[in-house]
């Protein structure tokens, strides 16, 4: 497991702090949260980008209903 440090300034510490004592974690684990939804966010982002572009490309579409008899649901 590798260790980091960071620098924050007073007023920093202080929000992460409070932030941390009052959903009950450390401050290692609120910043870990932060970070990886950070991450998940992005990837959605693109995800979505791409969907879009990809639709924009070809923005034929068909129902539920069109999708199911398509695929004998």
């Amino acid at each position: 497991m590798g260790v980091y440090s960071m620098r924050l300034t007073d007023s920093e510490k202080k929000i992460l702090e409070d932030y941390s004592k009052t959903h009950g974690i450390s401050m290692a684990d609120a910043l870990k949260n932060a970070f990886f939804d950070m991450l998940e966010d992005q990837y959605d982002i693109k995800a979505a980008d791409e969907a879009y572009a990809a639709y924009l490309a070809d923005p034929e579409t068909i129902s539920m209903d069109e999708m199911k008899k398509k695929y004998g649901i």
